[in-house]
């Protein structure tokens, strides 16, 4: 990317922040749909539920997800929750069916239907989202700044900045940086002309993709952990109904992640590399939540072997409209850096380095 003239090296951190402040929101059946945040994502579900007041299985599973909170769970009457907290307790919570149960007949260990409401309301929304964001948004114009070897490290599973990658002639087979390549990428839209320049591109999806799929189902959530994808489905429009046998490899919002495949760790190893590498690092819309022990100590050992090699960032940008988190990236960063800038949105970041 140019910086002040000058072609440097950048990798990006991408959170759900950086989808939220790529477009403002969509409406569906005149009712606003934000891409959720972890703080406020059952506020989105409750909208979602809304828009969709004909369909009775969201609703069932909203109600269903609401009522363990209510009747299962210590959370002394607070809700919503952070999204992480629910679905860790959703988590931990489906191997003890003598401690967390209703009354009734007895679930068996292991499983818990909520588990599957909470992942495919989560799909709902974001497949919502894609079907309606407008093309004209600022990850288009990150993607038209983009240079060869820049990186993109997102946690994010939505599917729209790997979109305008594609349209703009970028190779998923090669920039998603998955193993197996070209063999797993099944194409169901045009394939755009190959530009040059995104050739060597990375976006690398630490928590997995909404268009990836691993052999298994969501009852069996270890197979996401523990397999490579299968399937890559690239087409024009985000897919809403499952693959039969198939689940969606997306890392659940859990505390305790183990990612047990070597597929995990070639991606979290290249953004690794991407941090140690790169001239420019720019931090868009990413808490760096505490119990992101992955995160979080990716970033301590790239930013330590940084400092020891005397080779800091010349610049480090941190993108986020809270104050207190764009102040605890500069934090980390101090003595690692020789320049740190903030901007409390996308749009003021965009408007100062992505418009031409």
């Amino acid at each position: 990317m140019i910086w002040g003239g000058v072609s440097k090296k950048t990798v990006f951190i991408l959170g759900a922040g950086a989808t939220r402040g790529a477009f403002p929101y969509v409406r569906v059946n005149k009712r606003k749909i934000l891409a959720p945040l972890n703080g406020d994502f059952f506020q989105v579900v409750k909208s979602y539920v809304r828009a969709h007041d004909d369909d009775r299985g969201a609703r069932a599973r909203y109600n269903r997800i609401r009522k363990v909170f209510r009747e299962e769970f210590p959370t002394r009457g607070k809700w919503p929750i952070p999204m992480e907290d629910a679905f860790s307790l959703l988590y931990v919570s489906k191997d003890f069916p003598e401690i967390y149960g209703r009354r009734g007949r007895r679930r068996q260990p292991g499983t818990r239907r909520e588990i599957d409401d909470f992942l495919r309301l989560t799909f709902g929304i974001l497949s919502d989202i894609e079907l309606r964001a407008p093309q004209t948004n600022l990850y288009k114009d990150l993607v038209s700044r983009l240079e060869a070897e820049d990186t993109i490290i997102t946690l994010n599973y939505d599917t729209l900045l790997d979109t305008a990658l594609i349209n703009a002639g970028w190779d998923p087979a090669k920039g998603y940086g998955l193993m197996g390549g070209s063999q797993k990428i099944r194409w169901t839209r045009k394939k755009p002309v190959a530009s040059p320049t995104l050739a060597t591109v990375k976006l690398l999806k630490l928590h997995g993709s909404l268009n990836w799929y691993v052999r298994g189902s969501i009852g069996s959530l270890s197979k996401i952990f523990a397999g490579k994808p299968s399937k890559v489905i690239i087409s024009e429009r985000p897919r809403t109904n499952e693959f039969k046998k198939f689940v969606r490899q997306i890392i659940p919002p859990i505390f305790g992640k183990f990612f047990g495949h070597e597929h995990w760790r070639t991606l979290w190893k290249s953004a690794y590399e991407a941090l140690v590498e790169s001239d420019v690092l720019v931090v868009v819309g990413c808490s760096l939540v505490d119990s992101d022990f992955h995160l979080t100590g990716m970033l301590s050992n790239a930013l330590m072997k940084r400092k020891n090699s005397h080779s800091p960032f010349s610049k480090v940008v941190a993108v986020d409209r809270g104050l207190k988190t764009r102040r605890k990236w500069l934090k980390l960063v101090r003595g690692c850096a020789k320049a740190r800038v903030h901007y409390r949105s996308f749009s003021h970041f965009a408007d100062k380095h992505l418009k031409k």
